[in-house]
């Protein structure tokens, strides 16, 4: 029960980040980014294959390709850096860059902090054991060890079901994608729940032997670009780009050549 506690004493913070009012500071407005020739993008750098750490410490991924291609539309030049998953969405609000293009689902509560494009992909969130395990089902993993990453919907999913009294697990927190396929991998957790597209291309790419378990209450979810809210000539110039890449056929390359398969709907 130790990770429970943890990991809902963590959320219970995080849910407040979100809900209460944020000490704003002010992000630059469109005019300065003009000025500057850069679009300051965040993402979490451990979301493979959105979003990684190579060997050199280049960021790089399809969020990554999608950056840099919306701000060349916009005439800018993309510069990209990495934040924690669970800090950022504070770290826009504080101002510390433009805007996320880091896979964020588009949900309700997040839009009383920030403010959305329209999306670009569609994604769902799952569960997955490993292929031989005991784990045939959601009720399987009562007394048992649930990795998900601090403040991704699944993670909220996994807390949720526990404090209504449907699942009886611990839930063990990480900071992203690889930590958490690795820990399943080597029995460290009985399941994870998590976004499906990037563990279906893992399990393709790396091997990994997982096996996806039928779970009531785990959604498909748009993902979407995100600015301070309020920011309005940013967020239409950002969505203008998008649907300008859409319609070019550089989205339908980048989706190509890092997923493979269609996620756009």
């Amino acid at each position: 029960m130790k990770f429970l506690t943890k990991t809902r004493v963590a959320l219970t913070a995080a849910a407040l980040l979100i809900m209460l009012p944020f000490s704003v500071s002010q992000a630059r407005d469109f005019a300065e980014i003009k000025e500057s020739g850069v679009l300051k993008v965040s993402n979490s750098g451990a979301y493979p294959p959105f979003s990684f750490v190579d060997k050199e410490g280049n960021v790089k991924g399809f969020d990554v390709d999608v950056a840099n291609a919306i701000a060349k539309k916009m005439g800018l030049k993309a510069e990209v850096t990495t934040t924690p998953w669970n800090g950022i969405i504070a770290a826009l609000v504080a101002g510390k860059y433009d805007t996320c293009i880091c896979s964020m689902s588009d949900t309700e509560e997040r839009r009383k902090a920030v403010d959305f494009t329209s999306d670009y992909y569609w994604a769902g969130s799952a569960l997955y054991t490993k292929e031989d395990s005991s784990v045939k089902t959601v009720a399987d993993m009562n007394g048992k060890t649930m990795g998900t990453t601090l403040g991704e919907t699944a993670n909220t999913w996994a807390v949720n079901m526990v404090k209504e009294g449907k699942g009886s697990w611990s839930n063990q927190t990480f900071q992203g994608l690889p930590d958490l396929l690795l820990a399943l991998d080597t029995g460290r957790v009985e399941a994870i729940a998590v976004d499906d597209v990037p563990v279906a291309i893992a399990m393709k790419e790396k091997g990994y032997k997982f096996r996806r378990i039928a779970a009531d209450g785990l959604k498909k979810y748009p993902a979407a670009i995100t600015v301070q809210r309020n920011q309005t000539e940013l967020k239409a110039a950002i969505q203008k780009a998008l649907d300008e890449i859409k319609a070019d056929g550089t989205y339908a390359t980048l989706m190509d050549k890092w997923i493979g398969f269609d996620i756009s709907k």
